[in-house]
């Protein structure tokens, strides 16, 4: 995602907003479901959305977990991310790890201070570099756009693709209650055509092209959790679709975990074990055999 959507802050408003109206709820009260929920949630999208900003993005100090799973017939991907975000100014990193390949492995870390920012490189990608160490210059984008950022980019899409498809039919929303620990809980049906278009998976052309408009319809059951405060706790998507002779199953999952400190960031070897890519073109360069090899 290369800037910030409006339709994100729509979404976290709705959710959001729900704390303010359940947040007095005693434990296991439920709020309206079916239509009702979505006339009671729907006044709170169109209240909040346009003075919230994104608390996915603004949440400080914190370790996250995503993981990603996409079956298609036979072919699928897994894959997780842990992250964690800490100080003033910010140090990041995330962790990327494939459950169907471990060779298949990616660090990314931005340090606090100064002008570069580092990758540590899994056994896949040893051709990229001569050494498992790289630092780059920093991204303009992860530093100015929260959601260009990889530690919660998967956040980020599912929120939208449930915003983008409450945008197009308020009926999606199905539930909304509040949980015995205080937390808010919100349940909507995500037509599977919106997580395409959204790109919660990037799908290549020879499974995007053999997805049926019937199979686009089929409902992505989704849940949003909040926590006490009104941030965001839980993300969850998960269905099972089938259509045009073709079997689909997903499962996709953000989580806030803890308290970052310092010691979830890692320490970096001797400079002789860094191979420095001194430049923006160096870099795209980089980036682009990369992405060969992740077939992007």
């Amino acid at each position: 995602m290369n800037k910030r959507p409006t339709t994100i802050l729509c979404v976290l408003g709705a959710v959001l907003a729900l704390t303010t109206a359940c947040g007095q709820a005693r434990a296991g009260t439920a709020v309206p479901k079916g239509d009702d929920a979505a006339a009671y949630v729907g006044t709170k999208f169109e209240a909040a959305m346009n003075k919230l900003q994104d608390t996915i993005g603004d949440q400080r100090d914190v370790t996250s977990e995503s993981g990603a799973y996409f079956r298609f017939d036979e072919k699928y991907v897994r894959s997780t991310i842990s992250s964690a975000r800490t100080g003033s100014p910010e140090g990041r990193v995330s962790r990327q790890r494939s459950q169907k390949n471990p060779d298949d492995s990616i660090d990314w870390y931005t340090p606090a201070e100064g002008a570069v920012e580092y990758v540590y490189l899994g056994p896949v990608y040893k051709s990229l570099a001569p050494t498992a160490w790289v630092s780059m210059p920093k991204s303009e984008a992860g530093l100015t756009i929260p959601c260009a950022w990889v530690g919660i980019i998967t956040a980020c899409k599912m929120a939208d693709a449930i915003a983008v498809s409450y945008n197009a039919d308020k009926k999606i929303v199905k539930g909304a209650k509040s949980l015995p620990d205080k937390r808010i809980e919100l349940t909507a049906d995500v037509p599977f055509g919106k997580f395409i278009e959204r790109r919660v998976e990037i799908l290549p052309p020879s499974i995007s092209g053999a997805i049926t408009e019937e199979m686009k319809k089929a409902p992505v059951p989704t849940t949003v959790s909040l926590n006490p405060d009104g941030t965001l706790n839980q993300i969850v998507m998960d269905a099972k679709i089938e259509g045009g002779g073709h079997k689909t199953e997903l499962r996709y999952d953000f989580r806030f975990t803890g308290k970052a400190t310092t010691q979830d960031l890692p320490r970096l070897p001797d400079a002789s074990q860094i191979t420095v890519l001194p430049d923006k073109a160096a870099k795209d360069d980089f980036n682009r055999r990369f992405n060969e090899l992740k077939g992007v």
